[in-house]
């Protein structure tokens, strides 16, 4: 979620004032943004993240064989106690319905994935573990690159 449809690069500009990151921020930036222990239940929606939800509802997940999950994980030290719950209540504010799964951490989301399953994630290593086990994935930049890529490969399969 994070990176894709919700905005924490937005949040630790706003916040601390540091730069975008991969996904990743060092220790001393992520203390400071860790501090706010609620940090998850304030994201913004990422620039084109309805258009994307909208999209994949429209042209994929309207076959009941398939679902919509967002893939999240709680940080790498687990130092913000209300991750599991701010970002449940995130996703179920802004997209209702959609369920929501937890790794628990970044580097066992590929264990969700099954043969064919398609990840769209913002680090490289979620996205190459993931082709790895067998999916699809796609680095997310932005909206507009990801459509183009979800247009490209789903006329493949």
């Amino acid at each position: 979620m994070d990176g894709v449809v919700a905005d924490f690069d937005e949040y630790a500009q706003r916040t601390i004032g540091a730069p975008p990151s991969t996904g990743i921020y060092p220790d001393k930036i992520w203390q400071k943004l860790a501090a706010d222990q609620r940090l998850y239940k304030n994201l913004k929606l990422k620039p084109g993240a309805g258009e994307l939800v909208e999209w994949l509802q429209y042209h994929v997940f309207k076959n009941p064989s398939t679902r919509l999950t967002f893939l999240t994980a709680i940080p790498k030290n687990n130092d913000v106690p209300f991750a599991f719950y701010d970002k449940v209540r995130w996703a179920d504010n802004h997209f209702p319905g959609i369920p929501v799964l937890f790794g628990p951490y970044s580097q066992d989301k590929w264990r969700h994935c099954q043969t064919g399953d398609i990840l769209i994630d913002d680090r490289v290593s979620n996205c190459t573990e993931w082709e790895a086990a067998g999916g699809l994935a796609h680095q997310y930049t932005d909206w507009t690159t990801c459509e183009r890529w979800l247009e490209k490969t789903l006329t493949k399969l």
